[in-house]
């Protein structure tokens, strides 16, 4: 991708994320060439490209998972010459992968939660089935879901497996979620309720 020249997505107000002139290369392969967007709060934008054009390169230095070999990373005004994962989590940026990242055997508030369980009290540090299913309802909520926290993710359609994903996202406080290709294996009705959560995450600024 060669934008050198014009920005994507410039918003109005101040910038959550900018990036400048980003170029990444591969032995032979030039992937991303003098990248540069912006992405202001409560914007969507979507990027096109053929396959090869750098959409998953640039999502992988936005997920701190590459380094870009020049350019300009900027979150919240503070530049950085590239991102690590944890940066890239701790400023807000969240991904649901077309690939979904759901254990079918558990349940949607596990799900969410996954990794960062509230335990009880006592030597045993049992789960909190209570706690867990407490906090994963209003994540559930924002997102329009109409399954509740203990539904096993094994009975959801895709349309509501993105839904889990998003509310995850939620849970670590996101403040940019970047979808990869969400409604390519959708039917239109599913399409239009993810339009509708997207529509709600817009709203809220994010």
């Amino acid at each position: 991708m060669n934008y050198s020249d014009a920005s994507i997505g410039v918003s109005t107000t101040a910038p959550f994320l900018s990036l400048e002139g980003v170029r990444k290369t591969y032995p032979g392969v030039v992937a991303l060439d003098g990248f540069s967007m912006e992405v202001g709060p409560g914007e969507v934008i979507g990027l096109v490209g053929e396959n090869g054009a750098g959409k998953s390169t640039l999502m992988k230095i936005l997920g701190g998972v590459t380094t870009p070999d020049t350019g300009t990373i900027t979150v919240d005004g503070v530049a950085h010459d590239g991102l690590t994962v944890e940066a890239s989590i701790g400023s807000g940026i969240a991904f649901v992968h077309q690939e979904l990242n759901l254990f079918e055997n558990l349940d949607v508030a596990a799900n969410i939660f996954f990794g960062r369980e509230p335990l009880r009290a006592g030597p045993l540090r049992l789960v909190d089935r209570a706690r867990l299913r407490t906090l994963a309802a209003p994540l559930l909520k924002r997102v329009g879901a109409n399954f509740s926290a203990d539904t096993p993710v094994s009975t959801l359609s895709l349309a509501q497996q993105q839904m889990v994903e998003i509310a995850k996202a939620l849970s670590i406080e996101a403040r940019l979620v970047i979808l990869d290709e969400p409604t390519s294996s959708l039917p239109l009705a599913e399409t239009d309720k993810l339009l509708d959560v997207i529509r709600a995450l817009k709203a809220e600024g994010i």
